[in-house]
């Protein structure tokens, strides 16, 4: 038996929803980068701990840059559960799914 509209409906805006929830991480992901982006200090601030300026600004950077990878990725996982469900709706609108016999 084939879903009937408001199910489908259900569903597709479970898709959206959880879209959003990958779209507030990736916020926080850039947040979280722009945080980290501030814990670097100069030779002269570290005093005599200098040995470890070279190696928390590497750290530093690699944080950053996966933050930043992690934030991009987030994103277009929320882009593509939107792509799905609008894709979904298109389908249904259209009675593919029962012209190809699905349900």
């Amino acid at each position: 038996m084939p879903p009937t509209a408001q199910q489908i409906k259900v569903a597709t805006d479970a898709l959206r929803a959880e879209a959003g929830v990958w779209d507030t991480q990736s916020g926080q992901l850039g947040t979280i980068r722009s945080k980290v982006g501030e814990l670097t200090f100069s030779r002269l601030e570290a005093g005599i701990f200098q040995v470890l300026v070279s190696v928390n600004d590497e750290l530093v950077g690699h944080v950053t840059a996966r933050c930043g990878e992690g934030s991009t990725q987030l994103a277009a996982i929320a882009s593509t559960l939107r792509c799905v469900a609008d894709t979904y709706d298109a389908e249904e609108r259209a009675n593919e799914h029962s012209f190809r016999n699905l349900y």
